[in-house]
C-alpha cells in the first residue's frame, strides 16, 4: 500500500492493454474496478506478484491477531508474530480491540495502487466544501464515503466448538474462557507433536487464520511489519467476527474481486463456515463526520426509518421487534435529532454513536456480489443524498424511495450489484437493452456518472417504472 497520493502520470491518454498475465475470467472483471492504461497495468501486474509471494512466504501482517509464541506449535518455525499459513491457528482479539485508527483505504483506477488516506481529509468542512465547488485536486475520492465492515461467521456443524476433550473445555468454561485449553489427548485437537500438519490443515481454527490472512494479502498488506487490513475479533453470539479498517468502494472492489481472484477466499470459507445464519451480521460502519450537510444526513436516515420494508429487503433478513439487532423505530424528535447528530436511543438497525454510524441491519454474507451489493446500498445512499438541498427535501420530496430507486437506475453501471439486486427482488422494473453490459466503467476522470438515457426522467421526477 502506497502512502502517497501523488500521481506524476497522466494516465487517461495512455494506450489500452491486454492484460495477458492474468487469466481470461479475470481480465473480464478488471474493468469493474480498475481503468486499464500502462501504469495501472503495470502496477496490478506486480501487486499480483507480490501477493503471491507473499501469500508462499506466509507473510501477513503481525497485528492481525493475537500473537503466537515459539513452542506453541512443535514441529513448526515461526514467522514474526505466527506460524506459517495452514499451521497458525486463529486467535482472535478481545471484542473491545479497535487499532485502525483514523486511516483510510482506497484504490486509485487510474494507477492501479491501494492508497492509504487519513480521515480528516474527509472531515475538513472547509476542504469538503472546496470539493464541492470544484476546487479540489481528487473530487473523485471525495465522492466516497470511508466504510468499515464486520463480518460475523460461525463454524459449521460447530465443529470448533468440540475440538477439546472434556476436560480442557470444562476447564475453559470454569475459568471463562473459550478454545484456550489443548492437551495432548487423542481427543483434544491440539496444536501440539501429536498433531500431523494436514490434519492441522484440515483443522477450521487453520482454515480461519488462512482466511484471515488471505483477505489482509488481497487488499496488499503483505509484510510482517505492514499494519493491517483485516483483524478478527471474539463476539459473544457468534464464533468469529473479522473486522476490516475503512474503506472506500473503490479500495472495496479491487480487494473482494482480488481476493476471489488469488484464493477464492469467500467460496473456501464457506466450506468450513456459516455467515448468512441466524444471528450473524455484516455490519457496515460510516465515519458520521463525513455528513457535513445537515440536509443530506436528515434524509440519509429518513431513508431508513420510513421505508422499513425496502432495508429489510435490502437486509435480507426481517426487521421487527423480534430482531432486536435490526428493529427501525424512528426516534422521538427526528429533526431535532438529525440536526443535532445525536446518539441513537436504542441499538437497533441504524446505531449512531459519538463518531459513527453502523448499519446493523445486513445480513452476513460470503458471497462476494452479496458483500458489493451491502456496500454499494451505503455508498448510494451516501452518494444521492449529498446531492439534496433544502427544496428537494422540503418541497419535492425527494428523500421518498420512489426517486431514490429511479436515482439507482440511472446509476445502474455504478452501483451495478445493487441495481442487479433490486431488479431480482422487484423493486425495480427493467428490461435490458441490447449490448449494453451490467459492469462498472470508470470514466477518464473517475467521476460517477448517470445513463445518459434516465437523466431526463430524473429531472422531470416523472417516477419511472418501478
Amino acid at each position: 500500500m502506497k502512502g502517497s497520493r501523488k500521481q506524476t502520470v497522466n494516465s487517461t491518454e495512455m494506450r489500452k492493454l491486454n492484460l495477458a498475465f492474468v487469466d481470461s475470467y479475470f481480465r473480464k472483471r478488471i474493468p469493474g474496478f480498475m481503468n486499464v492504461n500502462t501504469l495501472s497495468a503495470i502496477n496490478l501486474e506486480r501487486l499480483i506478484i507480490t501477493m503471491r509471494d507473499a501469500y508462499a512466504k506466509s507473510s501477513v501482517p503481525n497485528k492481525v491477531q493475537q500473537r503466537s509464541y515459539e513452542g506453541d506449535i512443535t514441529n513448526a518455525a515461526i514467522s514474526g508474530h505466527h506460524y506459517p499459513i495452514n499451521t497458525q491457528t486463529i486467535k482472535p482479539f478481545p471484542y473491545t480491540h479497535k487499532p485502525f485508527g483514523y486511516n483510510v483505504l482506497d484504490f486509485n483506477p487510474d494507477t492501479g495502487e491501494f492508497i492509504v488516506y487519513n480521515k480528516q481529509e474527509w472531515n475538513e468542512n472547509n476542504y469538503y466544501k472546496s470539493v464541492t465547488k470544484g476546487k479540489s485536486s481528487l473530487p473523485s475520492l471525495m465522492q466516497y464515503v470511508p466504510m468499515g465492515m464486520e463480518i460475523e461467521v460461525i463454524y459449521r456443524n460447530n465443529a470448533a466448538r468440540y475440538m477439546q476433550c472434556d476436560e480442557c473445555r470444562e476447564y475453559d468454561e470454569d475459568h471463562e474462557v473459550e478454545l484456550e485449553t489443548f492437551c495432548e489427548n487423542a481427543d483434544c485437537n491440539s496444536d501440539d507433536v501429536s498433531n500431523d500438519l494436514s490434519n492441522l490443515a484440515a483443522n477450521p481454527r487453520v482454515k480461519a487464520y488462512k482466511f484471515l490472512a488471505e483477505l489482509n494479502i488481497a487488499i496488499g498488506s503483505v509484510t510482517k511489519n505492514s499494519e493491517p487490513v483485516w483483524i478478527v475479533k471474539n463476539d459473544a453470539t457468534v464464533d468469529l467476527e473479522y473486522v476490516s479498517m475503512p474503506m472506500t468502494l473503490r479500495a472495496w472492489r479491487a480487494g473482494l474481486e482480488l481476493a476471489d481472484y488469488l484464493f477464492q477466499s469467500f467460496k473456501v470459507a464457506s466450506e468450513w463456515s456459516k455467515a448468512f445464519y441466524g444471528p450473524c451480521g455484516g455490519h457496515i460502519h460510516l465515519d458520521k463526520d463525513v455528513f457535513n450537510n445537515t440536509y443530506q444526513y436528515y434524509a440519509f436516515l429518513s431513508m431508513h426509518y420510513d421505508n422499513p420494508k425496502f432495508i429489510a429487503a435490502i437486509a435480507q433478513r426481517p426487521i421487527d421487534s423480534n430482531s432486536q439487532w435490526c428493529y427501525l423505530q424512528k426516534p422521538n424528535e427526528f429533526a431535532k435529532y438529525a440536526k443535532h447528530k445525536l446518539r441513537s436511543p436504542n441499538r437497533g438497525a441504524v446505531n449512531v454513536s459519538n463518531s459513527t454510524i453502523e448499519l446493523r441491519y445486513f445480513r452476513s454474507n460470503l458471497k462476494i456480489d452479496r458483500l458489493l451489493k451491502n456496500l454499494e446500498f451505503a455508498q448510494s445512499l451516501f452518494h444521492y443524498t449529498s446531492q439534496l438541498t433544502y427544496q428537494d427535501i422540503a418541497r419535492d420530496k425527494a428523500h421518498n424511495l420512489k426517486y431514490y430507486l429511479l436515482w439507482i437506475k440511472a446509476y445502474r453501471n455504478t452501483y451495478s450489484n445493487l441495481f442487479k439486486y433490486l431488479v431480482e427482488r422487484k423493486w425495480i422494473k427493467y428490461t435490458e437493452r441490447k449490448n449494453l453490459g451490467w459492469q462498472l466503467v470508470y470514466g477518464d476522470d473517475n467521476q460517477m456518472q448517470p445513463d445518459s438515457m434516465e437523466i431526463n426522467n430524473i429531472e422531470n421526477n416523472n417516477g419511472g417504472n418501478w
